[in-house]
């Protein structure tokens, strides 16, 4: 069975990486507010990622 935080992990990062590049490319953004949104899916992704590496730096630490 496969570790479902390390798999957690995953599909954000994969998630994030696919927000960049729909960022990069242009792909569905049509005016500055869809910009915007897809920024903002972004920051909470990455937020979200390092809210998450920190309870886990902090688990490690604690052994």
């Amino acid at each position: 069975m496969k570790d479902p935080i390390s798999d957690f992990i995953g599909r954000l990062k994969q998630a994030g990486d696919e927000l960049s590049q729909a960022i990069v490319s242009g792909v569905n953004i049509h005016d500055f507010d869809s910009y915007q949104k897809y920024v903002g899916k972004h920051e909470g992704l990455m937020e979200a990622l390092d809210i998450l590496n920190n309870l886990l730096r902090e688990d490690d630490e604690a052994e």
